[in-house]
C-alpha cells in the first residue's frame, strides 16, 4: 500500500487573493481611481466593493433635469425634430428618482457631501443671453410633491458641506437654501460652502427664529445673476425683448455652450409683445406645467405613496418672512465666519437704466458689513454695463475705505481697475489712510485681479481718448498703476482681463517687479501680447478668403524691424528704485513678452494669453509671429502655457465650423457611430498585353476618373484631434525653453480656438481648448480635446478646482 505524503503547512499552496482578504485601505484606493461607470458595475458585482464604491458614487449628487417628449391621446399628431409627442423642456424624472433614494435611505443620504442642482440648458452666454435673461422662472420645478420630497431628502442629508446651484429652477433654488441654511434642520457637519449662480433668490425665507447668523459658512460664490428686491419692482420686470424659462411658451434658440444652438421654450416680456407672436398667458404657461407634473406623477405611484406616508417636516413659508434683499442677507447672516466671498458679474441694474436707489443701498450695505475671518474678496463687472459698480463707489475713498481697514486679513483682492481711485483728489485725511492700507497689503496680498468693460472691436494698445468720460476712466486707472501697483511685494498671481489698454498691462506687470510672480493671466478680445494680422486685418484678409472686405478690426502694425532688433539685444530689467516712473505708449522697440521675461524669466510658471483678434494664424504664422513668440524661450520654469489661436476654418467657399465641431464631438462620443469616410484615388487599370508590332489604341483611359471627398480628406488630416494637436506643437514648441521641455512632463500648452455657428445673423462662437504636452525635442507627449468649456468632464473639472472657494 502506498504510502500517503504529507508537506509542511508552510510548503503547500496558498489560496489566492482576493478582494476580501485585501484591507480596507487599499480597497479604497483601488475604487478611488475607477471611473464613474465602472464603479458602478464594480459595485454590483461585489458585495466587498459595494460599501466603499457607495461612498465615492454618492459623495457628490447633482439633481438635474431633462427634456421629455409626452405621448398621449391629444399630442400623437405632434412630431418634431426630436420625435412624436409634446416636449416638455424641463422634467424632473430624475431629479424625483434621486431624491427618492436619499429620502427613503438615510444611510446613503449620509455619504452626500457636496450637492449640486443645475438645469440641464448650458448656462446662458454672458455676452449675449446673460443681460437679457431673468431667472424667476415660476412653472419650472414648481409641483408641491417634489418640494416635500426635497425636504424629506434634506433631513437625511447631515453631511453636506457644499451646495451649489447653477442655473437652477427659482422654486427648487427656495426650497434647498431654507433647507440647507436652517440652523436646526438635522447635520453633522455645517454647510461650509455656497455656489449661487444663474438662479433667483427671489421669496426666499430667511428669517430663522433660532439663530441671527448662519454659523459655518465660510465661502459665498456669487454669480451671473440679478440683483433682486422684493421692494423694487423695477429689479424683477422684465423688458422688451427680455425673457424666463418656461415650461411651454415661445421658442426660442439658446447657445448651447458648443459652437451652434439648442431650442427651448421660454416667456417673453409682455412690454410691446409683438401681436404676430403667439399668445401665452401666465394662466396658460401655469396650466401646461401641471399637465405635465400629473403625467410624470401618474407614472410613480411608489413615490407618491411614500411622500404621503412620511411626515413631512413644516414649510418654511409659514414660519418666516422674506428679506427685501435675499443676496445682501445670506452674505450679511454668514459674516461671523466667512473667509471668501465673491460676486462675479452680478447684473446691479436693468438695460438702459441708470444707477437705482437699491443699486445703490447694497453698495452701502455691503460697505458697512464687517467678516473677522476674511481672507478673499472678490467683485467682478467685465461684461455687460449692467453689472456696474454705481457711480462714485471707489475702493481707496469713502465708501470702502473703512470696510479695507476693518479686514486686515486679505490675502486675495479682485476689483474693477478703474474703482480703486477717484478721478479727483480726495481729503488730505483718505490719501494717509490709503497710503497706510496700500503698506499693509503690500505685506499680505498674494493673489491680485483687475478687470475693465470688454470693448466688442477690441483693446487699443494705448488709450487716447477725448470723450471725459472715458478721459476719467483713463485717470482712475493710471493712479491705480502710480499708486498701488509699485508698491506691492508678495503678490504670486495676477489677472487682467476686460478692456486694459496693451501699455497699461505692460505698465501694471512692470510696476509689480518686485513680487514673485508666478501665474500671469491676461484675457481680452485682442490678443494681448501683439497683432500678427496686420493693420486692421489685412494679412488675415489674405490667408481667410471668407472674411469680409468691410469688417475693420481695431488692430494697429506691429513694427516688425524694430521687433526682430530688439529681440537680438538683452532687454534690462526694470529698475529697482524707489520710485517707479510708468511710461505710456508703444514706441519701437521690444515685444511685450520680452518685456515681461526681463522681470519674471526666472519665476513664472503659468502663463495664460487669451485674445482672439490679431491672435497667431495656425500653421499659417504672419512675418511678426515669431518675432512676438520667441522670447517664451526665456521662461524656463514655464509649467503651463494657455494661448489663443485662429483656426482657419475656411473651405470651397464656406466656413466649415459646424462640421469641424460635430466632428470633435463625435471622436470622443462612445455612442456615436459617425466614421469620416474617405475614398481614395483609384489605381491605373493594367493594359492588356499586345503584340509588339500592334498600335495601342490612344482612346482607352490608362484609369479612370477619380473622384473623391476633398473635404472629407481636409477634416480627416487638418482638423482631428491628432492633426491640430501635432499643428499646435509645431507652432509653438520651437519658443519654448529647452530646460522647461525637458523637465518630467514637459510643458502643458493649452491652444484656446473660437468656432460656431455662422448660419444666420446670429453667430454662436465658443470657446474650444486642445490640451497638449510638449517634451524634449518637441516631441508631443499627449493630448486631450479639443473640449467645449461646457463638455461635462472639463465643466466638473473646472467647478471643483476653483481657487478661493
Amino acid at each position: 500500500m502506498a504510502q500517503r505524503l504529507s508537506f509542511p503547512c508552510s510548503l503547500q499552496r496558498a489560496a489566492p487573493p482576493s478582494l476580501e482578504s485585501l484591507p480596507d485601505e487599499l480597497l479604497q484606493l483601488i475604487v478611488s481611481v475607477l471611473p464613474a461607470h465602472d464603479l458602478r458595475s464594480a459595485a454590483l458585482v461585489s458585495k466587498w466593493v459595494n460599501r466603499h464604491a457607495t461612498d465615492l458614487l454618492w459623495q457628490s449628487v447633482c439633481l438635474a433635469d431633462t427634456w421629455r417628449l409626452h405621448v398621449n391621446d391629444d399630442t400623437r399628431q405632434i412630431y418634431c425634430e426630436r420625435g412624436q409627442g409634446e416636449s416638455d423642456e424641463h422634467d424632473d424624472t430624475p431629479i424625483i428618482h434621486k431624491l427618492f433614494i436619499l429620502a427613503s435611505n438615510p444611510a446613503i443620504a449620509s455619504k452626500v457631501q457636496v450637492l449640486t442642482h443645475r438645469c440641464h440648458l448650458p448656462t446662458p452666454n454672458i455676452f449675449t443671453e446673460l443681460s437679457r435673461m431673468y431667472f424667476h422662472a415660476e412653472t419650472l420645478s414648481h409641483d408641491p410633491r417634489l418640494h416635500d420630497l426635497l425636504r424629506l431628502a434634506i433631513r437625511n442629508m447631515v453631511n453636506v458641506h457644499t451646495l451649489r446651484i447653477v442655473y437652477g429652477h427659482m422654486q427648487l433654488t427656495r426650497t434647498l437654501l431654507e433647507g440647507f441654511l436652517d440652523p436646526d434642520r438635522p447635520r453633522r457637519i455645517p454647510l461650509r460652502r455656497l455656489w449661487l449662480e444663474s438662479c433667483s433668490l427671489l421669496g426666499i425665507k430667511l428669517d430663522f427664529p433660532s439663530a441671527t447668523q448662519l454659523s459655518g459658512l465660510e465661502s459665498i460664490r456669487i454669480r451671473r445673476l440679478r440683483a433682486e428686491s422684493i421692494h423694487a419692482a423695477e429689479t424683477n420686470n422684465m423688458r422688451f425683448l427680455e425673457f424666463r424659462l418656461s415650461r411651454g411658451g415661445q421658442s426660442l434658440a439658446l447657445q448651447n455652450g458648443a459652437g451652434g444652438w439648442v431650442w427651448s421654450t421660454v416667456e417673453f416680456s409682455k412690454e410691446n409683445y409683438p401681436a404676430r407672436w403667439p399668445q401665452y398667458s401666465p394662466e396658460d404657461l401655469y396650466s401646461k406645467a401641471e399637465q405635465f407634473d400629473s403625467a410624470i406623477w401618474e407614472e410613480l405611484p411608489e413615490i407618491q405613496h411614500f411622500i404621503a406616508t412620511s411626515p413631512t417636516p413644516p414649510q418654511p413659508q409659514t414660519l418666516r418672512n422674506s428679506p427685501s434683499m435675499p443676496l445682501s442677507c445670506i452674505i450679511e447672516k454668514s459674516s461671523s465666519s466667512l473667509t471668501n466671498l465673491s460676486l462675479d458679474w452680478i447684473l446691479w441694474r436693468q438695460r438702459g437704466s441708470e444707477n437705482s436707489p437699491a443699486l445703490t443701498n447694497t453698495m452701502h450695505v455691503l460697505a458697512r458689513m464687517r467678516f473677522p475671518n476674511l481672507r478673499s474678496l472678490q467683485i467682478r463687472n467685465a461684461v455687460v454695463p449692467q453689472t456696474a459698480l454705481p457711480d462714485g463707489v471707489y475702493l481707496f475713498e469713502s465708501t470702502f475705505l473703512e470696510f479695507l481697514e476693518a479686514h486686515p486679513k486679505l490675502q486675495c483682492l479682485a476689483w474693477p481697475l478703474d474703482r480703486f481711485y477717484s478721478h479727483t483728489r480726495s481729503s488730505k485725511d483718505v490719501q494717509s489712510r490709503s497710503r497706510k492700507l496700500v503698506a499693509h497689503l503690500s505685506t499680505v496680498l498674494t493673489d491680485l485681479r483687475l478687470d475693465t468693460y470688454y470693448h466688442s472691436s477690441g483693446e487699443t494698445v494705448t488709450d487716447e481718448s477725448i470723450d471725459t468720460e472715458q478721459e476719467q476712466r483713463r485717470v482712475r486707472r493710471r493712479r491705480f498703476i502710480s499708486e498701488f501697483a509699485p508698491f506691492m511685494r508678495r503678490i504670486e498671481q495676477i489677472k487682467l482681463e476686460g478692456g486694459i489698454p496693451r501699455d497699461e498691462k505692460r505698465e501694471i506687470l512692470r510696476a509689480l517687479h518686485f513680487c514673485p510672480l508666478k501665474k500671469i493671466v491676461l484675457i481680452g478680445v485682442t490678443f494681448p501680447v501683439g497683432n500678427t494680422w496686420g493693420q486692421k486685418g489685412e494679412h488675415l484678409r489674405d490667408l481667410d478668403p471668407g472674411q469680409p472686405t468691410i469688417v475693420s478690426y481695431q488692430l494697429e502694425e506691429e513694427d516688425l524691424y524694430a521687433t526682430y532688433q530688439s529681440c537680438t539685444r538683452e532687454t534690462k530689467p526694470t529698475p529697482s528704485t524707489d520710485k517707479f516712473t510708468p511710461s505710456y505708449g508703444w514706441p519701437p522697440g521690444a515685444p511685450f513678452l520680452l518685456t515681461l521675461s526681463a522681470d519674471y524669466a526666472s519665476t513664472v510658471q503659468e502663463l495664460k494669453l487669451c485674445g482672439y483678434n490679431g491672435s497667431p494664424v495656425l500653421s499659417l504664422s504672419t512675418p511678426i509671429t515669431n518675432p512676438l513668440l520667441y522670447p517664451l524661450r526665456h521662461f524656463h520654469n514655464l509649467r503651463q502655457l494657455v494661448v489663443s489661436f485662429w483656426l482657419l476654418t475656411w473651405f470651397e467657399g464656406s466656413y466649415r465650423d459646424t462640421e469641424i465641431i460635430q466632428s470633435w464631438i463625435d471622436t470622443r462620443s462612445p455612442s456615436s457611430t459617425a466614421l469620416v469616410v474617405v475614398t481614395p484615388p483609384a489605381s491605373p487599370s493594367l493594359q492588356l498585353p499586345v503584340a509588339p508590332t500592334t498600335m495601342p489604341d490612344g482612346t482607352s483611359p490608362a484609369a479612370r476618373p477619380q473622384d473623391f471627398n476633398r473635404w472629407a480628406v481636409a477634416l480627416k488630416t487638418r482638423f482631428t484631434p491628432s492633426a491640430l494637436a501635432y499643428r499646435v506643437a509645431q507652432d509653438i514648441a520651437p519658443h519654448l525653453s529647452p530646460d522647461a521641455k525637458a523637465r518630467p512632463g514637459g510643458v502643458r500648452v493649452r491652444a484656446s480656438f473660437c468656432l460656431g455657428s455662422r448660419d444666420g445673423r446670429r453667430p454662436a462662437n465658443d470657446i474650444f481648448d486642445l490640451d497638449i504636452r510638449i517634451g524634449r525635442e518637441n516631441q508631443v507627449l499627449e493630448f486631450v480635446g479639443p473640449r467645449e468649456e461646457a463638455e461635462v468632464s472639463r465643466w466638473w473639472s473646472k467647478l471643483e478646482g476653483r481657487r478661493w472657494f
